[in-house]
C-alpha cells in the first residue's frame, strides 16, 4: 500500500501544535528556535519530519548544526531582520525566510519555530528519545540498521544522572523478530552551562552535548533538545507494562499467517478495492491521497491554511512532483519503489501476493511472528502478534529502506484499517493521523499536471 506505512514500536506522537504548548515563547532575539518540518514522505501518502533547530547569535551569524561539537562557534551562514522578516543567508549561498510571528516565533509558512528557554535549568524528570534510524544513541555511535532504539536521560535535580538504551529489530537478517536488547549506558553527575551538558559517568567517561529544555506546564510536560534532537519526559513504568514473554511452539507456516490475515483484515474485500481516498491533517497543513488501483496511479496534494503547497502524481509511465513552484520528475528509483511496496500494508494481503508471501520465512518474536520474503531482489518484512493482527512492516527496495508502525485499528467497508501510522527511514520520522478512508468512491481530483 502506498500511503499507509507502520512500524513495531509506539513512536511519540509529535506536531508543531505540540512544539507550540511546550515551549515558551519570547520576543527577543538571538536565541535557540526549535520545531518541526513536515514534507511529503518519499513513500506515497505518508510524511516525513525533520527536527530543525537554529543558534542565532549576537554578531548575527547561526547555525542549524547542534549535533556537531563545534556548534557554539560553527557559522553556517547569517542573518538579518528586515521589518516581520528573518532572512537567513547560508555560506553555500541557499537562502531561508521567515516570518516573526507576534509572540516571537518563527513561521516558515509549512512549520513554525518557537524559541527555547536559555537559563540552563534541567527540569528533573526522565527524558526519552524514541526514534527509527540507522544509527545509536548521542553518545555510543552504534549502528541499528533497520531497528527501533530509544534513549532515556534521567535528571534528579540535584546533580545525578543515569542512562538507558533500548533497541529492537525488526527487518531482515539473522536478528529478525522484534527482540529487544536494553543496556544500561551507567550514572553519573551532570553539569549544564551556556547550553552545554556536560556528563561524567562513574566509569570516568565524560561527555558533552548541546542542551536546551523547557519545563512544560500543568497541561504539557516537559522537553529538551540534546543535540538537536527533541526528548520528552514519560512515564518510564508505562513502558515495562504489558510485555510479553515468548513460548516455545510450533511455528505456522507463511501461507497460513497469510490466510489467517486475510481473514482478521477483509478477505475479498480487500481483492474488491479499485479505489481509495486518504485524508489527513498536520496542525493545519491538509493532505488528500488520491489512489486508483485499477489504472495503478495516485496523487498526493497538500494545503496549508486553503493552499496548494505540493502534490506528487505518479502512473504506470512515470511521474512528477510539485513543491514552492518547481516541478521535477519521478526517477525510475522512485518508480521501481511505488510498483514493489504494493507488497505491504493492509493492501498487501490481497490474493495477487499470496504466492509472494508464502515462500517467506517464518520466525518468533516476543508478541507472535515475523515472515520475511522477496521478491525480485527486494525483501519485505511483516511483524504481527498471535492473533494474526499486524504490528508492523518493513521493507528494503533497492537501497530505499523504509519501516513502519500501525495503531488505531477501524473497520471501514469490511477491511480492518489503522488509522495512526509511524513510518521511519532512517533519517526521519513521522506520525500521522488520519481523517478518513474511502474505498471504492469517486477520486474527486482532476489529475492535472501543474
Amino acid at each position: 500500500m502506498k500511503q499507509i506505512h507502520y512500524f513495531l514500536l509506539q513512536i511519540i506522537f509529535l506536531t508543531t501544535t505540540a512544539l507550540s504548548s511546550a515551549c515558551q515563547s519570547s520576543t527577543g532575539f538571538p536565541g535557540v528556535y526549535a520545531g518541526v518540518r513536515l514534507s511529503l514522505n518519499p513513500l506515497g501518502g505518508g510524511m516525513n519530519r525533520t527536527d530543525e533547530v537554529f543558534l542565532l547569535r549576537k554578531d548575527k551569524t547561526f547555525t542549524d548544526e547542534l549535533n556537531k561539537k563545534d556548534w557554539k562557534t560553527a557559522i553556517r551562514g547569517t542573518y538579518e531582520i528586515k521589518g516581520s522578516d528573518l532572512l537567513l543567508k547560508y555560506s553555500n549561498g541557499d537562502k531561508s525566510k521567515f516570518t516573526i510571528t507576534k509572540a516571537g516565533n518563527l513561521d516558515a509558512g509549512t512549520f513554525v519555530l518557537f524559541k527555547m528557554n536559555l537559563d540552563n535549568s534541567i527540569p528533573k524528570g526522565s527524558y526519552q528519545f524514541k526514534f527509527i534510524s540507522g544509527s545509536g544513541g548521542i553518545s555510543n555511535g552504534t549502528t541499528y540498521v533497520g531497528s527501533s532504539a530509544k534513549r532515556v536521560l534521567n535528571f534528579d535535580g540535584a546533580g545525578s544522572f543515569t542512562t538507558d538504551r533500548e533497541s529492537t529489530t525488526v527487518i531482515a537478517g539473522d536478528n529478525i523478530g522484534g527482540g529487544t536488547n536494553a543496556k544500561s549506558d551507567g550514572k553519573g553527575k551532570y553539569n549544564l552551562k551556556d547550553g552545554t551538558l556536560t556528563l561524567k559517568y562513574d566509569n570516568g567517561t565524560t561527555t558533552t552535548h548541546s542542551f536546551f529544555a523547557s519545563a512544560g506546564d500543568g497541561k504539557n510536560k516537559a522537553m529538551a533538545v540534546v543535540d538537536g534532537s527533541f526528548y520528552f519526559t514519560e512515564d518510564v513504568n508505562k513502558e515495562h507494562s504489558n510485555k510479553k514473554t515468548s513460548v516455545n511452539k510450533k511455528l505456522p507456516g507463511a501461507n497460513e499467517i497469510f490466510k489467517n490475515l486475510r481473514t482478521v483484515y477483509g478477505g475479498t474485500a480487500l481483492d474488491n478495492v479499485k479505489t481509495y481516498i486518504v485524508q489527513a491533517e498536520f496542525s493545519g497543513i491538509k493532505l488528500t491521497s488520491y489512489n486508483d488501483l485499477a489504472q495503478n496511479r495516485f496523487r498526493n496534494e497538500m494545503y496549508n491554511q486553503g493552499k496548494l503547497i505540493a502534490v506528487e502524481q505518479v502512473n504506470a509511465n512515470g511521474g512528477w512532483m510539485w513543491s514552492n513552484g518547481k516541478k521535477t520528475i519521478t526517477t525510475k528509483e522512485r518508480l521501481e519503489e511505488t510498483i514493489y511496496n504494493d507488497h505491504i500494508g493492509v493492501l498487501g494481503l490481497r490474493k495477487q501476493n499470496e504466492a509472494a508471501f508464502s515462500k517467506g520465512i517464518v520466525k518468533a518474536t516476543k508478541d507472535g511472528y515475523a515472515v520475511s520474503f522477496g521478491v525480485d531482489g527486494h525483501t519485505f518484512v511483516y511483524i504481527v502478534d498471535s492473533r494474526f493482527n499486524i504490528l508492523g512492516d518493513s521493507y528494503q527496495i533497492g537501497n530505499k529502506k523504509q519501516i513502519n508502525a500501525y495503531s488505531n485499528n477501524k473497520t471501514i467497508g469490511g477491511i480492518k484499517m489503522p488509522f495512526t501510522t509511524v513510518s521511519g527511514d532512517g533519517k526521519n520520522k513521522i506520525t500521522i493521523n488520519y481523517k478518513s478512508v474511502e474505498f471504492n468512491k469517486p477520486l474527486s481530483t482532476n489529475w492535472k499536471e501543474m
